[in-house]
């Protein structure tokens, strides 16, 4: 907790919405910071923490009073500021006295829209405990929440009713009411175990005060204990914990004195789905799971009271979890009366969106999304079979009991179903994992199988909306696009396949609304993402730039030559050699640009210059192995290959004119520059690299 604060306001209030509570003390942190700021009062740090009935803001090294300051303002122009006599006019007597300053402090300054009026004005110096009370109606009127409430006769909102104020600054009580709630130096204790008030004489024991009282009112170290807490219990039952941030951060703000009761249920629910049953009792209860040694599921589970343990808390906690899992036990065994793909045609009742059809129809497009995919990188018939088989079925399960009642178990529930069905291994793994990577970090598949049905399960996400003009715009991006954009290159590059991928959205367009105009929207919309990601794997700005410069979006070969160019410019030769290429770029491309369509011809008897026949003799010797460097992707040494000819290159340039009067001549040399720079014409544009290392 801060110390040495001189500043405490707690929100006393009945028990908020746990998942209020993290979004709302970051917003306190950044008002109070930004408010004393704006205020000129000075301080050295702010904390706000949280429990399900209280809201505590404290401050250390906040000033007295705001700081004194001069600051200068402008007036009127000097011609409306003064009649035709010299006098003050109206406009310049308004803002003297607007701004408390006499004749004495106003200067006159040219600017660029004429002659203006200036003064030096002090700002005035309020005490700090009188400008307190604003900071606090700010806070209770403007806290960002979900959702808020009127109760009894006031017309104040918060998410719960505010019971009490305890507002102390440099250990008096600043005086503060809303609607006949009224600021005190006292706090309350835990609602059950000493629900009474207590005087906090002096900030510095707060903390201490609440704790004597069943309160632990820092949520960082309430997290640290119930962490500690559900490890310790673990191990003396010598079963594995089921780490879940999630839950342990709302459990958090469930409880102000948490203690750990340990439970059981009858092993018979066991042969309900794990998932299920560990979803039931995060998603309803807010309980901790374990596992054995051989990661099974055990019937034995940890509940986070707000009270210690009694016989009467496990009991009530056991009784419910058994209704709960009863009713898993029912959706389970309803759900097994059909196979996955006795429900495909239930899809067809299922709308995805309506202009895009039902889910049924999304299966379709999905399907030919994948065989594009599978032809693509050559895959195996039967390869193309189960990936085919995979997007039959993998929508299914949300036609399923289960899924009706969690979301968050589809794909889940259906790769087990799939097992139990029969179906190939590889299939029901893709049937769970076409949803991945559903978040920045999370799982990438590694499969083919899943590897490709969830790139056509993003791809037609992609394509889908922006055929129906849900497109993001700004910070909007209510279809997630965006991350599944990024999922759909995370998905290429961690599995190292080579996909055109503007080859691919021409080929499916046709499934598509004006698919064949939306391809390059898409592709730029992706390439986006693409920069984002190759500068997360430590490429530079210019690299990325060179290499999307072409026009290419195989993303996986893109990465290879612009990692290549950044492994290769530790080469001391780097910057010489770019400038060459750059040098030889610059003279083709200012040509072209006034003569576009202007055919070039080339005669070896009109080399004149003994430099120029050693270009073309260098580079028509290295063709072959310039061409099997690209195919083979050996970016690095074909870097090498073109450092041998930096010294022919700059002999060429040194002793030869490119743009001779003759034309014959020009266009000779012309056509050799343009010849030479063919070779890289699909691979990166040299132009956009800087020649600095740094």
């Amino acid at each position: 907790m801060l110390k040495n604060a001189n500043f405490l306001c707690e929100l006393g209030t009945e028990e908020i919405p746990a998942g209020y509570l993290p979004p709302a003390i970051d917003s306190i942190i950044k008002m109070v910071r930004g408010k004393l700021t704006d205020e000129r009062i000075d301080f050295e740090d702010i904390d706000v923490y949280a429990t399900p009935r209280r809201i505590a803001i404290m401050v250390s090294g906040l000033a007295d009073a705001q700081r004194s300051e001069e600051v200068e303002v402008k007036g009127p122009a000097v011609k409306a500021a003064y009649d035709a006599d010299g006098n003050p006019t109206k406009a310049l007597e308004g803002f003297m006295k607007g701004n408390g300053v006499s004749s004495d402090d106003i200067t006159t300054r040219e600017t660029e829209k004429g002659e203006y009026i200036f003064a030096q004005k002090k700002l005035e110096s309020r005490q700090t405990v009188e400008m307190i009370p604003a900071v606090i109606e700010d806070i209770v009127n403007k806290i960002p929440f979900p959702k808020r409430m009127k109760w009894s006769d006031k017309e104040v909102t918060f998410p719960r009713p505010i019971n009490y104020f305890l507002i102390l600054f440099n250990e008096k009580v600043v005086p503060f009411a809303i609607e006949g709630i009224e600021s005190s130096d006292e706090t309350r204790g835990h609602y059950v175990q000493a629900n009474q008030m207590f005087k906090v004489p002096e900030i510095s024991v707060y903390e201490s005060i609440l704790q004597k009282n069943a309160v632990t009112v820092d949520h960082k170290k309430r997290k640290d204990l119930i962490q500690k807490e559900l490890s310790r219990v673990s191990g003396e039952i010598k079963a594995h914990l089921i780490e879940d941030e999630e839950l342990l951060d709302v459990v958090t703000f469930l409880v102000e004195d948490p203690h750990i009761v340990t439970c059981s249920f009858e092993k018979e629910f066991l042969a309900i789905p794990d998932v299920a049953l560990i979803a039931e009792m995060k998603e309803h209860q807010k309980y901790f799971a374990l596992r054995d040694d051989k990661g099974k599921l055990i019937n034995t589970f940890l509940v986070i009271s707000n009270n210690p343990p009694t016989e009467n808390i496990r009991k009530g906690n056991e009784r419910v979890i058994a209704a709960r899992f009863n009713d898993a036990k029912f959706f389970y065994d309803d759900d097994r009366k059909k196979k996955l793909v006795d429900m495909v045609d239930s899809l067809k009742d299922v709308l995805f969106h309506k202009e895009l059809g039902s889910i049924y129809d999304k299966v379709l497009r999905m399907q030919k999304v994948a065989g594009a995919i599978g032809s693509a990188i050559g895959l195996d018939e039967k390869t193309k079979e189960n990936i085919d088989r995979t997007l039959l079925i993998c929508k299914t399960d949300l036609n399923t009991a289960m899924v009706n009642e969690f979301a968050s178990l589809q794909g889940k529930i259906g790769r087990i179903y799939a097992l139990l069905d029969g179906e190939h291994e590889a299939v029901a793994e893709a049937i769970e994992n076409h949803y991945r990577p559903r978040f920045q970090g999370d799982m990438i598949p590694t499969s083919i199988v899943s590897v490709v049905a969830s790139l056509s399960e993003k791809l037609d996400n992609i394509f889908g909306s922006f055929s129906v003009g849900n497109i993001p715009k700004g910070s909007q991006d209510p279809y997630a696009l965006r991350r599944q954009a990024n999922a759909v290159v995370e998905l290429l590059l961690s599995n190292e396949i080579n996909l055109s991928l503007g080859d691919l959205l021409s080929e499916i367009s046709e499934s598509y609304k004006d698919g064949a105009a939306l391809v390059k929207q898409i592709l730029d919309f992706i390439n986006a993402r693409v920069k984002t990601i190759y500068s997360d794997r430590g490429i530079r700005h210019d690299e990325i730039d060179a290499v999307l410069a072409v026009g290419e979006s195989d993303y996986l070969e893109l990465f290879r030559r612009a990692e290549s160019i950044n492994s290769f410019r530790s080469n001391e030769s780097f910057s010489e050699m770019l400038l060459s290429f750059k040098r030889m770029n610059n003279i083709v491309a200012g040509f072209r640009k006034d003569n576009g369509d202007y055919k070039l011809s080339f005669d070896e008897s009109k080399l004149e210059e003994k430099e120029e026949k050693d270009l073309k003799e260098f580079f028509s010797g290295k063709r072959k192995e310039i061409s099997d460097c690209i195919t083979n992707s050996s970016y690095i040494d074909l870097f090498k290959l073109l450092i041998q000819g930096k010294s022919i290159i700059d002999s060429f340039f040194d002793k030869v004119l490119v743009m001779d009067k003759r034309d014959e001549i020009r266009d000779n040399r012309l056509y050799l520059l343009e010849d030479i720079l063919g070779n890289f014409k699909n691979l990166l544009n040299f132009s956009k690299i800087s020649d600095s290392k740094e």
